[in-house]
């Protein structure tokens, strides 16, 4: 039989460019190349994609680009792929099976890519484009799973433009139906991107004045008090399931971009201490979080529990989680029984499953007999 090709898409606009480049070298590394061939397509900071060679880069060594020409996606549904082409003609055609987006972020995580994909007509791991958009935007998420009745912080959202113009008015409904202490976020960044904690109104103005720069739209919440971060893989298609959960206890005040990526000391426990009660409660907590924002494939759950309480509470997803070796999705994966390679193979069928049931359904209203 011939192998499966699969396009493995990296690198891309946002600022979480390199985090991507770490996630592809895991997964290409980890990929059965009995199974796939695999096809890297790397997009530079300028938005560019390319061709590359990754033999040295798999090595530490340099990721080799042509940037002698770039890639065009083709539209055609019945041999889907990407056209090189130079300044004066085409010089090859790639065909793919299937594609794996490892663009975390603004232009990856968002619904764009899966967009484009979905245009032509190419299976791809992860999210919809409805499930990866409302995914990353933090104000739209906490809303859909506040009418799915799950359990989120109290919240407000605002337009960059409402608070240059109207401070005061924002401020006001900080302080009265948020308070101290406090988060301010941009709402379309992840990886702790344009995060801060604010303890006290004096340090309101400049929080939000940082998260405007990332963001055309803030989100401000309640600081959860003494809080627990749990996490869980979720994985699957149409019957997802839930891994065992980890705890993240950051060295830092809270999980922010420096603890994430930047310093040691942070701690990932797998799986998390907690009793089987509060592990099951998670589970169907986290497989309910998947369904109702329309995922597939592949999401990470983040979720604060009160240490004074014990409530719970999501605090986000990750539809296209962090892959390298050291990351929480894959990690839990495999304490719940699931190898990385297998993990992948999974994620590639997942796929290709979802592709074939949207080509059952009717795209015409003709009578049927």
């Amino acid at each position: 039989m011939s192998k499966i090709k699969v396009g493995v898409i990296f690198g891309g606009r946002s600022v979480e460019h390199e985090i991507s480049l770490l996630s592809a070298k895991s997964i290409i590394k980890h990929i059965d190349s009995d199974i796939y061939d695999i096809y890297p397509i790397f997009i530079d900071k300028n938005g560019l994609w390319h061709k590359v060679r990754i033999d040295e880069w798999l090595n530490d060594g340099e990721l080799e680009v042509h940037l002698d020409s770039f890639l065009t996606p083709s539209l055609n549904h019945e041999d889907p792929g990407f056209f090189q082409i130079s300044e004066s003609n085409v010089l090859s055609e790639i065909k793919l099976d299937a594609v794996f987006p490892v663009l975390h972020g603004t232009h990856g995580e968002d619904g764009t890519i899966q967009g484009m994909l979905e245009l032509m007509g190419i299976p791809f791991v992860g999210a919809s484009v409805l499930g990866s958009s409302i995914g990353m935007d933090k104000i739209v998420m906490k809303a859909v799973l506040k009418e799915a009745s799950l359990p989120v912080v109290p919240y407000i959202g605002f337009y960059k433009y409402e608070w240059e113009t109207d401070k005061k008015t924002i401020r006001d409904r900080v302080l009265s139906s948020i308070g101290f202490p406090c988060f301010v976020k941009s709402a379309d960044l992840g990886s702790s991107v344009g995060i801060s904690k604010v303890s006290s109104d004096a340090g309101l103005n400049g929080a939000v004045d940082s998260s405007c720069q990332f963001s055309n739209r803030v989100l401000v919440e309640k600081a959860v008090s003494n809080p627990r971060e749990i996490e869980i893989s979720v994985l699957g298609h149409e019957n997802p399931i839930a891994s065992l959960p980890g705890e993240v206890i950051p060295h830092r005040e809270f999980y922010d971009y420096t603890a994430k990526y930047l310093e040691e000391g942070t701690e990932l426990i797998a799986p998390a201490p907690l009793d089987e009660d509060m592990n099951n409660k998670l589970k169907e907590l986290a497989v309910k979080t998947f369904k109702a924002l329309d995922c597939s494939g592949m999401g990470r759950v983040d979720f604060l529990i009160d240490g004074d309480t014990g409530d719970i509470f999501i605090s986000e997803i990750n539809t296209i989680p962090g892959f390298t070796q050291i990351s929480m999705y894959p990690k839990l994966w495999e304490i719940s029984g699931i190898s990385f390679t297998e993990l992948i193979t999974k994620l590639i069928q997942f796929a290709i499953d979802r592709k074939n049931d949207k080509l059952k359904l009717r795209t015409d209203i003709k009578e049927t007999s």
